[in-house]
């Protein structure tokens, strides 16, 4: 159970500095990950545009956003859904709520990268962990979870994937997730999700690990993992 000063809540519609204080989380948790080193092509400082290129689609356009704030709406943490059937950058309208303007200011080794790398590679490798096609958009896919750090351990993104939980059920979908953080893997192996595989990933800026989890719909009562 989460602290009774946080409020957990789905948020339709979030506005300008909800999307930039769940830029700045990401970045404050983030800053320092080997992930991010590589997926920022060695310029940390790209990692503002790198978040805000992937956040602002899903919450404003193709998923689901769920917050955590406090008793003085400060936001303590999010996550960020894609139902079965949605796809971060379907449209050139989701394109240009920051992914263009992010690979514009890539390298071409770092636009080569995104484009063999993390949007023909990566998606593969989910797919085959997973035994699904187009894992990623046949799933409830999480692309973010995130709680602050002095509120790690308290219930919180438990308290955040309960109300997606159901939704899950209800549909009878599969959902998944991927981390690149060693820590979270017994967190969602906590939260019903079994790890199906995991490898580490090449960069010109350094290799970095990936986890990648499922959790099957409720049967007879019981998950069957």
């Amino acid at each position: 159970m989460a602290p009774a000063n946080i409020t957990i809540q789905r948020v339709e519609k979030p506005a300008d500095g909800l999307i930039e204080a769940s830029v700045q989380l990401f970045k404050d948790l983030m800053i320092k990950a080997p992930a991010t080193h590589a997926l920022t092509t060695g310029k940390p400082e790209l990692i503002d545009g790198m978040a805000r290129a992937s956040i602002r689609p899903i919450a404003l356009v193709a998923g689901e956003m769920y917050t955590a704030v406090d008793e003085n709406d400060a936001l303590i943490g999010f996550t960020l859904w894609l139902p079965p059937g949605s796809n971060i950058w379907t449209t050139e309208e989701q394109r240009q709520m920051g992914l263009d303007q992010f690979l514009e200011t890539l390298s071409p080794e770092g636009q080569e990268y995104y484009t063999n790398v993390l949007g023909k590679e990566f998606p593969g490798l989910v797919d085959g962990f997973l035994g699904i096609e187009h894992a990623e958009t046949n799933m409830y896919w999480c692309n973010f979870a995130m709680v602050r750090e002095d509120y790690q351990g308290k219930g919180i993104l438990r308290a955040m994937f309960e109300h997606v939980f159901p939704k899950a059920q209800e549909l009878g979908a599969t959902m998944g997730l991927a981390t690149t953080s060693p820590r979270n893997v017994a967190i969602y192996n906590k939260l019903g999700f079994t790890t199906r595989g995991e490898k580490v990933m090449q960069s010109p800026w350094g290799e970095w690990p990936v986890w990648v989890f499922s959790r099957e719909p409720l049967v007879n009562g019981s998950n069957e993992g």
